[in-house]
């Protein structure tokens, strides 16, 4: 099963998210506002499952054809930016770990 504690080392440069991509935890912020604690967990749980996958998919290129294809980089750009805002976001709440906020709700594999 998948826990964590600490979005830190998810969002290692917190603040450095709202320098590289401010639209993307502009937009995000803005949609948190109505949302329950539950609701950003599970975005944020999504949000590393996605970035997860997309990491596998451009070591898979790397390993198998020499170098990754852009949309594969795109990809995995894209999910650790969006784990880093969700991370974010998050933090500013004061949700700390998605252990108490999902573990009754979903087995994460």
């Amino acid at each position: 099963m998948f826990y964590t504690s600490a979005f830190d080392e998810f969002a290692c440069v917190p603040c450095g998210i709202t320098v590289t991509n401010p639209a993307m935890v502009a937009r995000i912020r803005a949609q948190s506002v109505a949302m329950s604690d539950y609701e950003i967990a599970a975005h944020l749980g999504n949000a590393i499952a996605s970035s997860t996958d997309a990491a596998h998919a451009l070591a898979w290129e790397q390993s198998q054809l020499g170098e990754a294809s852009a949309e594969t980089l795109v990809d995995a750009e894209y999910f650790e930016e969006l784990v880093a805002a969700w991370s974010l976001i998050a933090s500013e709440r004061g949700i700390d770990s998605l252990d108490g906020l999902l573990i009754d709700v979903v087995a994460v594999h």
